[in-house]
């Protein structure tokens, strides 16, 4: 134990101690370190595409491939410092590189909710306007005031890098877990260094591109194959309060500004886009909670038939049955019916499992559910087929089905009398069958159930094989 922490311990001292070089060397190079932020964004690249073979989904695997294209075309963007090429080539490039990270974390999602990751592009967005009027306020108005395409990019890469870590953050809380979170982690760093590069860049500062892909490139190896997720719980106070927090700062800045003077056309609109973006996250989060609600309920009928339903025959159990014969006696208070219970046990079935095995007696119950099932097929709603347990089963009959019970009951016996053919082997078994059925009166279903029950063993006594029918004994 003490050795792997040990050794643990020294690998972070390396990384730490190799970040910290790359740090001091792109200090030292000043303007001339554009070789440096390139060749430490391909290093970057070689990680990313490394990790992609760890990776186990194809969604993983493609998200890895945008991460390691990414830093590779940000690499031309050196090249063009160097050789004095058009600038327009630096910015696409860097443009190009915040997209394919950005397609990159949205891949890394693994939530079957669409609207989710929407969310988290509308934080980041959130993000990228307070951002924008604080950083206006403080850092980006030397580059806001720069003319033409320079000075958008200026202030667009800075902002959209935001956007992305702000994304990357969110997933990171809402699926990833305990350490799979590292990852991600780093990545943020990496991505935030990132941002202050461009910044710095803008105001005449020295970048530190080069540490940002060091640290990308250290992300790369904490990773150790696509990880499981968590399902995402849209009612968590990270997610719920979320966006007031991202939207705070600026809040704040506009606040002080509106009581020292003018607030600004471009925080005005960075304010209206804010205000949008929240009526945009919160239709958003509706939109979530209603597919929650939904696979909820959907949970819950599933659960609710593997409750209340047989795994092997797929019929009702006797859960079922009592319910349904407490919504008679409710309608009986009103409206007088007719309803039968009739109670069919297989006769010599212990005889089918010992002599044939189980598998052969599960094909004999799931033929014998499908019979009865046959046999009141034109009876509609007025007959429901249940599985007591083992080889006994239950029929409910109301209203004209239960008028005439006794056919019924006949008609059930002669359909799982016939043979069955298991593994080309014909088995016979007989059935007992008892029939307890009331018209009038108040409907005791206790009393119902267990008539049916006397009368069917009545037939057991009586040589099986054949249909009992009891007095009406469904009253109170």
């Amino acid at each position: 134990m003490e050795s792997s922490q040990a050794r643990a311990a020294g690998r972070i001292g390396v990384v730490a101690g190799a970040v910290a070089c790359v740090l001091v060397a792109r200090l030292a190079l000043g303007d001339a370190g554009a070789p440096l932020d390139g060749l430490m964004a391909l290093v970057a690249a070689w990680g990313a595409r490394r990790a992609s073979r760890l990776a186990r989904t194809t969604r993983s695997r493609r998200a890895w491939r945008f991460q390691w294209i990414a830093p590779v075309v940000w690499a031309v963007a050196p090249i063009v410092w160097i050789t004095g090429a058009p600038p327009v080539v630096a910015a696409a490039a860097r443009v190009a590189f915040l997209v394919l990270v950005a397609t990159a974390w949205w891949l890394a999602s693994h939530s079957a909710d669409t609207w989710s990751r929407v969310r988290l592009v509308v934080d980041g967005g959130l993000a990228a306007a307070s951002g924008f009027v604080v950083g206006r306020a403080f850092l980006l108005h030397p580059s806001g005031d720069a003319a033409g395409a320079e000075g958008v990019v200026a202030v667009a890469l800075p902002l959209g890098a935001v956007a992305v870590a702000t994304f990357l953050v969110g997933l990171a809380l809402t699926e990833m877990q305990g350490r799979h979170r590292l990852m991600p982690a780093v990545y943020t760093v990496g991505t935030m260094v990132i941002i202050w590069s461009d910044v710095a860049q803008s105001r005449g500062s020295t970048p530190l591109w080069a540490v940002g892909f060091a640290l990308y490139a250290v992300a790369t190896r904490t990773y150790r194959g696509t990880s499981r997720r968590r399902d995402l719980v849209s009612t968590g106070w990270t997610t719920a309060y979320a966006p007031y927090l991202l939207v705070a700062p600026a809040a704040l800045t506009l606040g002080v500004q509106g009581a020292h003077g003018t607030i600004p056309g471009p925080e005005i609109a960075a304010a209206v886009a804010m205000v949008a973006l929240l009526l945009v996250r919160q239709h958003v989060t509706s939109a979530e909670n209603r597919v929650l609600v939904h696979r909820l309920a959907t949970t819950e009928r599933l659960l609710r038939h593997q409750a209340t339903h047989d795994a092997l025959t797929g019929l009702p159990g006797r859960v079922v049955l009592w319910e349904r014969l407490e919504e008679a006696a409710r309608r009986r208070t009103t409206e007088p019916f007719a309803v039968a219970v009739v109670f069919v046990d297989l006769d010599d079935f212990k005889a089918v499992n010992d002599g044939h095995g189980h598998a052969a007696g599960d094909h004999l119950l799931v033929e014998t559910a499908r019979r009865l099932r046959g046999a009141l097929e034109d009876l509609g709603g007025d007959a429901l087929a249940v599985r007591m347990s083992g080889d006994e089963f239950a029929v409910l009959l109301v209203e004209g089905a239960a008028e005439r019970a006794a056919d019924v009951a006949r008609r059930i016996l002669m359909a799982i009398q016939r043979p069955v053919t298991v593994n080309g082997i014909q088995i016979t078994v007989g059935g007992s069958v008892g029939v307890a059925s009331t018209e009038s009166g108040d409907l005791n279903p206790s009393a119902l159930l267990r008539a049916a029950d006397v009368a069917m063993y009545d037939v057991k006594h009586q040589g099986k094989g054949g249909v009992r029918v009891a007095e009406d004994t469904g009253r109170r």
